[in-house]
C-alpha cells in the first residue's frame, strides 16, 4: 500500500504529453547510483522538454534527498515520491544485490495515477547517454511493454533455439543462463522466444489495468516461486510472453556484452551487438559487479564517476575494503566458476 504521498501530483498530470514520465524505484543503499541516473537522464534530454520522475521510495533519508536535489538544481526535471512499504512483496525471493524494492515495478498500474497511462521504468543503476524522449515516443501498440533483449539470457531456452538457429552455437558457451525460464515446457511458452531484461522499458500502464496486471505478475512468481531466475523478470517475461515489443538493443547495454570473445560470438545480430557494446544510449551496470564497489569489474566504470562527480556526492570513491581471504576466495571463484562452465558447455555442444 501507498503509506504517503509526498509531493503534490498536480505538475505531474498537468505534463506535457511529449514531456517524459520515468518510474525508478530505490532505497537509501542505491542512492548514489540513482543520482546518476537521474542526472544523466536530465543532462540528455532534448531542448524543450522536462523530465518527470516518479520515484517509489523504499527507504531513503533526508539528508539523501536534499542530496538529490542538489544535485538537480538547474536542470528540466521534477521529482515526484511515493513512499511504499514492503510488506506485499515481502515474501518474495532476494538475493544478491537485489532487495524487495526491485519488485515495486510490477505494481506501477496500480500504484500511479489513472490518468498516466504509459511510462518510462529505469533502474536506478543506469547512465543515460541519449534523449529519452525518444523513447517516450515510441509506438505500444498495445503491448504490454517496450524492452530490449537481455543480452546475458537472450532466448528463453538456447539450447532448443539452437535446433532452430545453428548460428547461436557459439554463443551458448558465454550466456549466463541457458534458460532464464526453466520451467517453459510446464508454462507451455515458445523456447526460441526472445527474453528480455526488465532494467530499462516502456510501460502500458492503461493494459495493464485493464488486465490487472499486477494481481498476475505476483501470483506467477508465488505459484513459481522454485523456479523464478532474476527476481521480478522472471514474472514479467512469463506473462507477457509474445506480448512485448522490442527496443533496439543498445538502449539497454548489459555488463555480459564485454563477456563475449568478439561480435562473432554474439547472440544477436552483430549491428545490433556492436551499437550496444560501443554506441549505448543507455549503460546498465548489470549482476551484483557494480562500480561503486571498490573491485573495477566494469569496463565503464570511469564514465560512472565521471557522472557521480556532477552529483552532491563529487569526489566520493569506494574505499578499500580489508583483507578477508573468504572475499578474496569468492572472487577467484567467479573467474574460476566462470571458465570451468564455459569449458563444459562447448564440451556439451559437442554431443548435441
Amino acid at each position: 500500500m501507498i503509506q504517503q504521498l509526498q509531493h503534490n501530483t498536480t505538475k505531474l498530470l498537468s505534463a506535457r504529453s511529449s514531456d517524459p514520465i520515468v518510474l525508478c524505484a530505490a532505497d537509501e543503499h542505491y542512492v548514489k547510483p540513482l543520482a546518476v541516473t537521474l542526472h544523466s537522464a536530465a543532462s540528455h534530454l532534448g531542448a524543450g522538454h522536462h523530465l518527470h520522475i516518479v520515484l517509489m521510495d523504499g527507504g531513503i533519508t533526508d539528508s539523501s534527498f536534499e542530496g538529490l536535489r542538489e544535485t538537480l538544481t538547474d536542470l528540466p526535471i521534477s521529482i515526484h515520491t511515493l513512499k511504499f512499504g514492503h510488506d506485499e512483496v515481502s515474501d518474495l525471493m532476494t538475493s544478491h544485490h537485489i532487495t524487495h524494492t526491485a519488485y515495486f515495478r510490477l505494481l506501477a498500474g496500480r500504484l500511479l495515477p489513472e490518468e498516466i497511462e504509459r511510462v518510462i521504468y529505469l533502474d536506478s543503476d543506469v547512465l543515460v547517454q541519449d534523449d529519452l524522449s525518444k523513447l517516450w515516443n515510441l509506438p505500444l501498440h498495445d503491448q504490454y511493454c517496450l524492452a530490449a533483449v537481455d543480452i546475458a539470457c537472450p532466448f528463453i531456452d538456447a539450447y532448443q533455439t539452437q535446433q532452430i538457429r545453428p548460428e547461436i552455437k557459439r554463443s551458448i558457451p558465454f550466456l549466463a543462463a541457458i534458460s532464464p525460464v526453466p520451467n517453459w515446457r510446464q508454462l507451455q511458452l515458445d523456447p526460441a522466444q526472445p527474453y528480455f531484461n526488465s532494467g530499462v522499458m516502456v510501460l502500458n500502464l492503461a493494459r495493464w489495468r485493464r488486465e490487472q496486471i499486477d494481481r498476475q505478475l505476483l501470483a506467477c512468481l508465488r505459484n513459481n516461486s522454485s523456479f523464478v531466475w532474476c527476481w521480478d523478470q522472471y514474472a514479467l517475461n512469463v506473462v507477457f510472453a509474445e506480448q512485448w515489443g522490442q527496443l533496439p538493443a543498445n538502449w539497454n547495454q548489459g555488463a555480459h556484452v564485454f563477456e563475449y570473445p568478439d561480435p562473432s560470438f554474439s547472440p544477436i545480430a552483430t549491428d545490433d551487438f556492436l551499437a550496444m557494446r560501443d554506441q549505448p544510449s543507455i549503460i546498465h551496470f548489470t549482476t551484483e559487479f557494480k562500480p561503486w564497489k571498490y573491485e573495477p569489474f566494469h569496463p565503464l566504470r570511469d564514465q560512472f564517476f565521471e557522472q557521480l562527480d556532477q552529483t552532491a556526492w563529487n569526489g566520493w570513491r569506494p574505499e578499500k575494503p580489508p583483507f578477508s581471504l573468504r572475499r578474496w576466495w569468492d572472487l577467484q571463484a567467479v573467474h574460476w566458476i566462470r571458465a570451468g562452465v564455459i569449458r563444459y558447455r562447448k564440451l556439451k555442444l559437442l554431443t548435441r
